[in-house]
């Protein structure tokens, strides 16, 4: 109680707002978040983030001690992901942009790092002075290491135009000065050094043999202690061992996930280092410089860590104590891991950015993601379950409207999530936060398919696109209506990516049960899917495998696919339907919506489709997120409106 009793002030801060409006502006929830990927440097002197403006996506680096902007640019045309320090006086900038050519076929969404220099104030592409660099490499920019004294860092790239392969640079942060340390082939997919840059490893995987395998350079020798013949790999290295001695990488038993090591000396595999049944694992938490296992993120509906260093870990639960409805992501920490970098969102704030000295006990409030949304203006995410048709047990989160504290009778937006292995938990979704101010009942059920509810469940879901996953989905909207939450009479279905398929199978299969339809970047032909993936990737290549055990083979199950897929049962919608996608979507083609739009217009039904002009999958701008919310707005007040007291 005396820890928890240190935080009151700050706690104040966050919940001291004003009262709820009447009106409010797309504006608060559609513009990219305020600021976002909030990073520390590892002497605690500087913190730095990614600010949106009204000329343009910024980045700026903040003295703490004066509480001053010392530094910082322009991101220009490129689409800002994320930030950190290198070292106390470099800030890692990564950024994307929509490239082509007439030498490759297809876009693609390339990906650089861009090194700020805090003592010059100059900005420098992190690749530059490469030689001879492949022009289509979508991760080109990714470090593996970085070496703070030498401030140096390590990373790949492919290099040579006709059969291009991935070595292993180092980068003087400095002069920018490349040096080639290892010559990969082209079936290299990952490196692995230790904190002084010698190579620990490589991994690799060979299409056309459908071979993975992993080489440890033992004594200044390459080795290989690992290979299996697979399709799709059955493990993912992602970290090194404290004492960088092992790989440490994730796999699937029967039934959850499991972390386990692989001895660099002769590829020994452990036995379960870290599981928990029915639970998946969400990613391997590790250090940023050398990769070094850190700690375990189990999924849940609020984020689950287990650390290695115990008072790491009581410093976070503790946080999470005092946010026990919002989600805690520690984002960046110092070396000494004194001073810690958190986003909090959820219930109690509107992605807020905040710093925690361990020593004094103290929250510092960075900024907010959304910072025109007051704690009283945030609608309450509470999870719940329901049974689907046969039984299986479902949870899903409920976003209430605004004010609500019991919903009863809502006109209700039912939003399934992309992947479709992904799932949500409890969080600030600017999307179904803009929807419950407007006075909908949100649900964002986690179908079979969904990740984080263990292997059994996300397999359950293969191979049941538009049937039982849908099914799930369906149940959902019965659920709320038998509780007596929704409107039966007042119910839309909206996603993104899957969701926006299964919003398209909802107005295809279950005509009866929505009002009205919207899309945003979603499948509707499933074989032209599959056929776009096997010639963008190749028809070996492990993701074209992974979509056909997951949807069905795109060879022998022909007709199930085209039975599945919702541009052929145009016909039975009832609901009118708008569809929204991006111009520059590398991930699920324009042409996807496009081909839905004519089936729909063929079978004489009402449909839309809003092309975001500049827009990628993952909706990067502001402009265009502002113009997605409000077309969904208008859409939703002429076929679903939310009705006057």
């Amino acid at each position: 109680m005396k820890f928890l009793s240190s935080f009151f002030i700050v706690v104040c801060v966050f919940v001291v707002s004003a009262t709820l409006a009447d009106d409010f502006k797309v504006e608060d929830y559609g513009l990219l978040p305020d600021i976002k990927s909030v990073s520390i440097s590892p002497d605690g002197k500087h913190y730095a983030f990614i600010k949106e403006t009204a000329k343009g996506t910024v980045f700026v680096i903040v003295d703490i001690a004066q509480n001053k902007m010392v530094g910082g640019a322009n991101a220009g045309d490129l689409k800002a992901r994320s930030i950190y320090f290198a070292t106390n006086e470099h800030v890692i900038l990564s950024a994307s942009r929509k490239m082509s050519s007439f030498r490759v076929r297809g876009n693609w969404e390339q990906n650089s790092s861009i090194v700020y220099n805090l003592k010059t104030k100059k900005m420098t592409l992190l690749s530059k002075r490469v030689k001879d660099l492949y022009l289509a490499q979508g991760g080109l920019g990714r470090i593996v290491g970085v070496n703070i004294d030498k401030q140096e860092v390590y990373m790949p790239a492919y290099v040579g135009s006709n059969e291009p392969t991935n070595s292993l640079f180092k980068v003087d942060l400095n002069t920018l000065s490349a040096r080639r340390l290892a010559r990969g082939n082209g079936h290299v997919i990952d490196w692995f050094v230790d904190k002084d840059g010698n190579i620990l490893a490589r991994e690799q995987y060979n299409e056309r043999k459908q071979l993975h395998e992993v080489y440890s350079q033992i004594d200044g020798k390459w080795k290989n202690i690992y290979s299996k013949q697979t399709d799709i790999p059955q493990i993912s290295i992602v970290a090194v061992s404290e004492n960088s001695n092992a790989l440490i990488f994730e796999s699937t038993n029967e039934n959850y996930d499991a972390i386990y090591s692989m001895a660099l000396q002769d590829g020994t595999i452990s036995e379960p280092l870290y599981e928990r049944e029915n639970t998946d694992i969400d990613s391997i938490l590790r250090s940023k410089a050398h990769r070094k296992i850190t700690g375990i993120l189990y999924s849940g509906l609020l984020p689950n860590y287990e650390y290695l260093d115990d008072n790491l870990q009581n410093n976070i639960a503790a946080i999470q104590d005092v946010f026990p409805s919002s989600a805690v992501y520690p984002l960046s920490m110092t070396a000494d891991r004194r001073i810690i970098i958190l986003k909090i969102s959820g219930n109690e704030a509107a992605s807020n950015y905040i710093i925690f000295n361990t020593e004094t006990r103290k929250l510092q409030i960075i900024g907010s993601g959304y910072p025109q949304v007051s704690v009283n203006e945030i609608a309450k995410v509470k999870p719940i379950k329901y049974r689907a048709r046969d039984g299986l047990p479902i949870t899903a989160i409920l976003t209430s409207p605004v004010g609500v504290e019991k919903p009863k009778n809502e006109a209700l937006i039912v939003m399934p999530h992309g992947g479709p292995e992904s799932y949500d938990g409890i969080s600030f979704d600017w999307w179904a936060q803009f929807l419950a101010r407007k006075g909908y009942l949100v649900l964002q059920p986690n179908f079979r398919g969904s990740s984080g509810f263990g292997t059994e469940f996300t397999q359950a879901g293969y191979g049941k696109w538009g049937k039982e996953m849908q099914d799930d989905v369906s149940d959902g909207v019965s659920a709320m209506v038998k509780a007596g939450y929704a409107n039966p009479e007042k119910v839309c279905i909206m996603g993104a990516s899957y969701g926006g398929y299964s919003a398209l199978a909802g107005g295809a299969f279950t005509p009866d049960l929505y009002k009205c339809v919207v899309s945003v970047a979603g499948v509707a032909d499933l074989p032209l899917m599959l056929r776009q993936e096997a010639r963008d990737y190749g028809k070996n290549h492990w993701v074209v495998s992974y979509w056909n055990k997951i949807i069905g083979n795109s060879k022998s199950e022909r007709e199930k696919l085209k039975h599945i897929s919702p541009v052929n049962s145009a016909a039975n919608f009832k609901a009118p339907l708008l569809m929204l996608h991006g111009r520059d979507d590398t991930v699920v083609p324009i042409v996807q919506s496009q081909r839905m739009l004519k089936a729909m217009k063929r079978a004489g039904k009402e449909a839309e489709l809003i092309t975001l002009k500049g827009e990628d999958h993952w909706l990067s701008g502001s402009e265009t997120r502002l113009e997605l919310l409000k077309k969904i707005s208008d859409f939703l007040d002429k076929h679903n409106p939310i009705e006057a007291e």
